[in-house]
């Protein structure tokens, strides 16, 4: 028997045991670091804050379909409309709170049905504007897009319940306030 320090047959028992360990390590540490985007410890400890609070119940949570993952806000978009349909939505859902005074939810179908109404006009200067080729620069096209998508989320955030809409806007997740519009999700649901 070789009983030479460092020789083959006296630490190959010693890798064969290490080796389940090593493994088990490996496979902890990629679970553990696996897929990880880079981010500033500031902005994790806000996302985790965010989603502790949303555990606690004191936040709520929402879902926005439309509104793009890209935090950059959209440099085309037509910023004077914009607060101005979003000073529309806030007025209407105020007064239909004001009006109906029941429950904390009872405003909700009124004012879906109200906002339909203004996609269903915008949707229908866009279908024009389409049919007739007086598209010229897309520019209109793009504003159309925007003020669709932005009611179509005002819709989806009063839907989802009581403080979605304040999550949303601390999140800068709000399309009319300047947050790109994924373009798959809306052309899929618009054809446009």
């Amino acid at each position: 028997m070789n009983t030479k320090r460092g020789s083959a047959t006296t630490n190959r028992p010693y890798y064969h045991r290490k080796r389940e360990e090593r493994r088990l390590y490996q496979k902890l540490y990629y679970e553990a670091h696996k897929g990880r985007r880079k981010v500033s410890k500031a902005a994790r400890l806000s996302i985790t804050g965010r989603c502790r609070r949303e555990q606690a119940g004191e936040r709520s949570s929402y879902h926005c379909q439309l509104s793009h993952s890209d935090p950059t806000d959209d440099p085309r978009r037509d910023t004077d409309t914009e607060v101005r349909l979003d000073g529309d939505c806030v007025t209407l859902r105020d007064s239909l709170r004001d009006q109906l005074q029941v429950s904390e939810e009872g405003w909700v179908p009124e004012f879906v049905s109200t906002v339909q109404q203004w996609i269903n006009k915008y949707v229908d200067e866009a279908q024009n504007l389409i049919t007739n080729g007086t598209v010229a620069d897309g520019l209109r096209l793009h504003h159309l897009r925007r003020f669709v998508a932005g009611l179509r989320q005002e819709q989806e955030l009063a839907s989802q319940g009581r403080g979605s809409r304040r999550a949303a806007l601390e999140d800068l997740r709000l399309i009319l306030w300047g947050r790109r519009v994924n373009m798959d999700t809306f052309s899929e649901l618009y054809g446009w």
